[in-house]
């Protein structure tokens, strides 16, 4: 077990989700070798976390998955478009432990164990935040790809076209969000809208040796209601016990996501590469493609525990930047 470690807040219930980027990782910021061959290794794999959790995987502590109440669906044409839970979160939790393992060996010169990678999904996959907001703007996103990427893919479109719109309304749908600085929280099945965060006074240093008034923006920590998945009720949409009350900072996730946006939007000016092709969600059956006439949102619920995530396999699928057998 590793010497060094994450620190991390027990209050904090660090909850996040994936969201699908469409460009590729730049690689040119990473100088190891062995680092460089993983990540190209997960090129073609689209679906990004959202914040990067590389301290509660490394250190095996429980995160919250935040869960869209209702299946991910767009209709297109005279068929509805899906994204099928399993395999996307699959996928994801993989490109999240990759990930973990490239920024956590080069921090500690350690690479990520399996025992710290299986503690964390074991508890965060039974863990259900009420986080009603979070899932309905996730789900938005995801329906954003579908009418953009996966409709420019199904009607052989210029695909570049349609990313330059996905980041334009993802980061449409950010901006408005923080700009309208409230966000819905349900604690105890009551509901109440909580500042994002606040500004206030504060001194910055804008010359050497000088500092001036400014109003600075403070983040806020929010309540979110946390309960072992299997407590709470789907129908009725609460928790069927005593349920713990954790703290996280919504703005995390718009302002991450906002500047990745901004930043896909400045490089597909002039970009003369390949975005990320959809093919990969097609190929992985992440992407459904079903008949109007056949309803399916059951079969693509949310509210599981994701059993078929196997960490050891994923753990099994690269070689670690520091062997243990080495240490």
């Amino acid at each position: 077990m590793s010497p060094k470690e994450y620190k991390i807040f027990k209050t904090d219930a660090a909850p996040f989700f994936f969201y699908i980027d469409v460009l590729p990782l730049d690689l040119t910021q990473y100088d190891i070798p062995h680092h460089v061959k993983l990540l190209k290794s997960i090129q073609s794999n689209p679906i990004m976390p959202l914040p990067l959790r590389v301290d509660r995987v490394y250190n095996g502590e429980a995160s919250i998955l935040v869960r869209p109440r209702e299946s991910v669906s767009f209709p297109i044409g005279d068929k509805t478009i899906y994204i099928n839970p399993d395999p996307f979160i699959s996928r994801g939790i993989e490109k999240l432990i990759y990930l973990t393992e490239v920024r956590a060996s080069r921090e500690f010169a350690y690479s990520l164990t399996e025992y710290n990678a299986t503690k964390w999904w074991n508890s965060t996959k039974c863990l259900y935040g009420k986080l009603k907001t979070l899932e309905e703007d996730f789900s938005a996103f995801l329906k954003a790809y579908i009418y953009t990427i996966v409709k420019a893919k199904l009607e052989s479109r210029d695909l570049l076209s349609a990313a330059h719109q996905y980041c334009e309304i993802i980061r449409n749908l950010c901006n408005k969000r923080i700009s309208e600085k409230q966000i819905l929280v349900e604690i105890k099945e009551k509901e109440k809208l909580t500042e994002l965060y606040e500004m206030k006074h504060g001194k910055v240093i804008e010359k050497r040796f000088k500092r001036v008034d400014s109003k600075l923006l403070y983040p806020t920590f929010v309540d979110i209601e946390v309960k072992p998945l299997e407590h709470y009720d789907l129908k009725a949409k609460n928790f069927k016990s005593k349920s713990k009350i954790m703290k996280y900072i919504p703005l995390l996730f718009y302002d991450d996501l906002l500047e990745c946006m901004l930043q896909n939007i400045e490089t597909l000016k002039e970009f003369e590469g390949n975005i990320i092709d959809p093919s990969f969600l097609f190929d992985n059956k992440i992407v459904m493609v079903v008949d109007n006439e056949i309803s399916e949102p059951k079969k693509y619920s949310w509210f599981k525990d994701f059993d078929q995530v196997d960490i050891s396999q994923i753990m099994d699928s690269f070689d670690p930047t520091f062997p243990y057998d080495l240490r």
